[in-house]
């Protein structure tokens, strides 16, 4: 395994009842970057983190990570919030951790403050717009302090305001040196945020490579139509 990789896949797939929908794929995480996953609708993006957080047993192959002890965390395009005001939101997150109780008030209102967030507390968390949801289960996810950050379309139903505001949380998640491995159609956003791509189409991961080289020279057919929008 390369020392810089956080997790490796070894000849892994995935198989429903509709199919092959993931590949054999041999493919390594690279530590402490922002990877981007790119491909079009129904290219096997988030079945690929599904099966990386540990949601999906691939049908075949391996999944290993360098660390044994690396804890993963990720959100999800339509979060799944608690019908509790934001702050119990996070306050439940840090009980399930074993945060001692005196601690976790204080621990949620300085990560919503962080965040901008701190005059939401009170509110219902389901009452939130869909971009405050959607920075509310990131930070959610943050609090569980994760060594790889996997984001499944995080934007996808989220205006150009609310999407340049949850891009900026997550930038600034990249200071601590955290793995972000995020899935996105998003050519634009891949450009503003990807340090590396991995492409995928039909299940298949066809290539991989420094952000910068992606798009200014990709190395196969399909990466290069999807950018120019050929698809």
């Amino acid at each position: 395994m390369n020392d810089h990789a956080l997790l490796t896949l070894k000849n892994l797939s995935y198989s429903h009842e509709k199919g092959k929908a993931l590949q054999e794929t041999n493919l390594e995480i690279s530590k402490e970057k922002t990877t981007v996953i790119l491909g079009p609708n129904g290219a096997g993006k988030s079945i690929l983190l599904k099966i990386c957080h540990g949601l999906l047993e691939p049908t075949s192959g391996t999944l290993k990570f360098t660390d044994t002890k690396s804890k993963s965390a990720m959100v999800f395009p339509k979060p799944t919030l608690l019908r509790r005001t934001v702050l119990q939101n996070l306050t439940y997150v840090l009980e399930v951790m074993g945060t001692e109780k005196t601690d976790q008030e204080k621990i949620a209102r300085n990560a919503l403050e962080e965040f901008s967030m701190k005059n939401l507390a009170d509110r219902p968390a389901r009452a939130l717009s869909s971009g405050e949801k959607q920075r509310l289960s990131l930070i959610r996810a943050l609090l569980q302090k994760p060594d790889i950050l996997f984001l499944d379309e995080p934007t996808a139903n989220l205006d150009p305001k609310a999407t340049a505001k949850l891009e900026e949380m997550i930038g600034r998640s990249r200071k601590n040196n955290m793995t972000i491995v995020m899935a996105s159609h998003d050519l634009m956003q891949a450009r503003r945020i990807a340090e590396e791509i991995i492409y995928i189409e039909s299940g298949a991961v066809i290539e991989k490579s420094i952000a910068e080289d992606f798009f200014s020279n990709p190395q196969s057919e399909q990466a290069k139509n999807f950018i120019e929008g050929r698809l």
